[in-house]
C-alpha cells in the first residue's frame, strides 16, 4: 500500500507538473533558446522571492501571470497584500513558503521539482552566455538620455550596452519592422528611477531578450509603475527589484524583490506565425533537447487576458 501511495504521489506531481509548464500555452520564450527557464514568468535562481504588494495599476487582474520558481535550497518565497498570482508556485523542498496573500496560491514541491528548477537555472546561465557570444551589430556606452535604437529592415539584431541609467522618465527605445528580434548585451546596470525600455515599429516585446551579466541590483522605481520594461530580463547574477515598475514579459534572474504595485504580465498574445523565428546561420546541429548551442526556439506566447 505504501508503495502505491508513493507511486500514486509520484504520478500526480508529474501530472501538475506538466499541466502548468508544458502544455500548449503555458510556455513563453525568448529571442534565445532559454530552454526550462523559458517556462516561467517568474525565476529566481540563488535567492529568493520577495513580494510585498499591493495589487498593482497594471493588473489584469494578476500581479504575475505564469509559472513562479525558487530554484535554491535555504531561500524563501515570502507575499503580503493584495498581491494576485495566476499560475502555478514552484518551491525546491528546501525553500520556505511565507505567504499571508490571499491570492497566492499554495506552492508544489517534491523531488521531481527539484530536478527540474536545477535544470531551469542551468539553462538559464547557458543562454546568457550564449546571448553574450553573439557578435554584436552595434556598441554603446552607458545610456542615460531619450534614445531610440532603430533598424528598418527585418532582422535579428544584438547590441552591447555597458549601462542604461535613466531618471525623469527618458526610454530606451527599440524599433523595428515585425519579425525582427532584439538582444540587449547590458554588461554594468540597469537604473530606471524612472524610465523605460520600449519597443515601437512592429517590434514585441516577445522579441526581446535583455541579458545583463552584472552583478549590481536591477532597479526600479516610480509612482504609477512609471518605470517599464518590454521584454524578458535575464539577469543570471543580480537582484531585479521592482518598487514599484512593471515589466511586460518575464523575470528570470538570482533573486527578485517586488514592491508597491509592481507588475509583471503576460506579453499580449499574437498570432504564431508572426512569432516564429531564428538566427539563420547561427542554428548548428545539437544532442538534447535542451541545448542551448546555437540554438533558437520559436516564441511561443501565452496571454492570461481574455
Amino acid at each position: 500500500m505504501n508503495n502505491t501511495n508513493r507511486s500514486a504521489r509520484r504520478l500526480s506531481s508529474a501530472l501538475a507538473l506538466a499541466a502548468a509548464l508544458f502544455l500548449p500555452g503555458a510556455a513563453k520564450a525568448s529571442v534565445v533558446d532559454l530552454g526550462q527557464a523559458g517556462q516561467f514568468t517568474l525565476l529566481a535562481m540563488g535567492g529568493g522571492i520577495d513580494d510585498s504588494g499591493p495589487l498593482g495599476p497594471q493588473s489584469d487582474p494578476y500581479s504575475v501571470d505564469g509559472p513562479v520558481g525558487v530554484v535554491t535550497s535555504g531561500q524563501k518565497f515570502q507575499a503580503s497584500g493584495s498581491v494576485n498570482y495566476n499560475g502555478a508556485l514552484f518551491l525546491h523542498s528546501g525553500v520556505t513558503f511565507n505567504s499571508s496573500a490571499p491570492g497566492v496560491p499554495q506552492p508544489t514541491m517534491s523531488a521531481a521539482i527539484d530536478s527540474m528548477l536545477q535544470q531551469a537555472k542551468q539553462d538559464a546561465f547557458a543562454a546568457s552566455a550564449f546571448a553574450l557570444a553573439l557578435s554584436p551589430n552595434q556598441t554603446f556606452a552607458t545610456i542615460n538620455s531619450n534614445t531610440s535604437i532603430k533598424e528598418d529592415s527585418v532582422g535579428n539584431y544584438v547590441f552591447n550596452i555597458q549601462a542604461v541609467n535613466f531618471s525623469g522618465n527618458k526610454a530606451l527605445t527599440l524599433d523595428a519592422p515585425a519579425g525582427s528580434t532584439y538582444v540587449l548585451n547590458i554588461s554594468s546596470g540597469i537604473t530606471l528611477t524612472t524610465g523605460s525600455i520600449r519597443v515601437a515599429g512592429g517590434l514585441t516585446a516577445a522579441d526581446v531578450l535583455i541579458n545583463y551579466t552584472g552583478s549590481a541590483d536591477v532597479q526600479f522605481s516610480g509612482g504609477g509603475n512609471t518605470s517599464q520594461v518590454y521584454g524578458t530580463i535575464l539577469a543570471p547574477n543580480a537582484t531585479v527589484g521592482l518598487h514599484p515598475g512593471l515589466v511586460v514579459g518575464s523575470v528570470i534572474a538570482d533573486a527578485i524583490t517586488m514592491s508597491s504595485g509592481a507588475n509583471v504580465v503576460p506579453v499580449p498574445e499574437v498570432a504564431p506565425s508572426s512569432v516564429i523565428f531564428g538566427f539563420l546561420g547561427l542554428v548548428v546541429a545539437v544532442s538534447s533537447r535542451r541545448a542551448l548551442a546555437g540554438r533558437v526556439r520559436p516564441v511561443v506566447v501565452r496571454s492570461g487576458r481574455k
